[in-house]
């Protein structure tokens, strides 16, 4: 065999052996209960290097666990600590910030957006009608998500470079460097069809940001993590200490090794950028379950939480909600969201009128998909 054939297989072979290891040697709690031998078996299987996990009983948190590496090249094992990406879990922080200010009367949810914008969106082929923020929340606001675009402009470890300000216009304009007038639109008029939009939320957001004359990243922190005590929260990677972050990582199956794939930042960040720790999310998931409170904190109306897990579109969806959105884990019908990105897979879901709720974030995307399954129904056992 040529020298250099052997050395390329050596290489692999180590590569395989320490990935194998880190998989055989996972961080998690000393005395294992059947639950934690569960979840690192099919953290294993799945190839997930890390993972945290929550469950809520009567409005309180019930069990935690956490197991793996936040990062394996440091050695750093997750904790309660560990703030990892959330993906599009990320909309309902986003949603919850675009409620209050509903509230205050800042916003109405079916004004002309092009109220409050300092330009003028109009889908180019029904320009006669409005487009509102229930819809943009809703996803049926016929924006669409142009992903050849959208992937383009993703940012390796680092936050995206343009404000919101500078950034939509491009997209939604006529004449700006990323619009077009077939993939930054869908056909359909809007209000009469429902299609999942991260652009759109980030709309939202952005006209949030033009009324309060506020920055997205500054109403949240101010509106929610800060009365909720989620300190260390927060979308732009500026903004969070990288030292707790998980990192995102991808499996490479030729090779049989972890390839550690950065933080990303991307034009529609109020959509999916969000780092928080499953402490975090438990106190927001709280609150919401809560009717708007948490402890002697309201962040929320109760009524505004009514209306945010109303299906607002029956005759387009039936499961989605301001935000929210309903689904089954098992036999249980649930609100809540989950969310994807390469290196992320999450899940935060809850039942209000059982105060029971699930969390689970990872920062591999499993590759036996039962497992993200199985384990969200076990947890949700816990509190049926």
């Amino acid at each position: 065999m040529p020298i250099l054939v052997r050395f390329i297989l050596a290489i692999q072979f180590s590569l395989s052996l320490a990935v194998a290891d880190v998989l055989e040697n996972l961080p998690g709690p000393k005395n294992l209960t059947a639950l934690d031998k569960f979840i690192l078996k099919g953290m294993k299987e799945a190839k997930v290097p890390g993972l945290a996990a929550l469950t809520i009983k009567e409005g309180k948190i019930f069990w935690t666990g956490y197991y793996g590496w936040a990062n394996i090249e440091e050695k750093r094992p997750v904790t309660q600590d560990t703030l990892f990406q959330v993906a599009s879990i990320s909309k309902t922080v986003t949603a919850c910030m675009v409620m209050q200010q509903v509230e205050k009367g800042e916003l109405d949810l079916d004004a002309d957006i092009n109220t409050y914008l300092p330009f003028k969106v109009r889908n180019p082929k029904h320009e006669d009608q409005p487009i509102t923020l229930r819809q943009l929340l809703c996803h049926t606001s016929g924006i669409r998500d142009n992903w050849a675009v959208l992937e383009d402009q993703w940012v390796k470890n680092g936050d995206y470079k343009e404000s919101l300000a500078k950034s939509l216009p491009a997209y939604l304009i006529a004449g700006g460097k990323f619009f077009s007038t077939k993939k930054s639109f869908y056909n359909w008029t809007p209000g009469t069809n429902n299609q999942y939009c991260n652009v759109a939320v980030a709309l939202a957001a952005h006209v949030a940001e033009v009324k309060l004359k506020t920055q997205f990243e500054i109403l949240c922190t101010e509106g929610l993590f800060k009365p909720l005590n989620m300190k260390g929260a927060g979308f732009l990677m500026s903004s969070v200490d990288l030292k707790k972050v998980a990192m995102p990582y991808g499996y490479r199956k030729k090779s049989g090794g972890f390839k550690a794939l950065g933080h990303h930042g991307y034009i529609d960040y109020p959509a999916g950028t969000l780092r928080a720790s499953a402490p975090h999310l438990a106190r927001f998931l709280m609150m919401f379950m809560g009717g708007g409170k948490l402890d002697d904190v309201r962040i929320l109306k109760k009524e505004t939480v009514e209306a945010m897990r109303k299906i607002q579109y029956p005759k387009l969806d039936k499961k989605q909600g301001i935000g929210w959105y309903y689904t089954r884990i098992g036999a249980s019908r649930m609100i809540g969201h989950d969310g994807g990105d390469p290196g992320v897979a999450t899940q935060m879901f809850c039942q209000p009128e059982k105060a029971g709720g699930i969390i689970i974030l990872m920062n591999g995307e499993p590759q036996k998909g039962s497992f993200a399954k199985a384990l969200a129904e076990r947890l949700v056992d816990q509190f049926k």
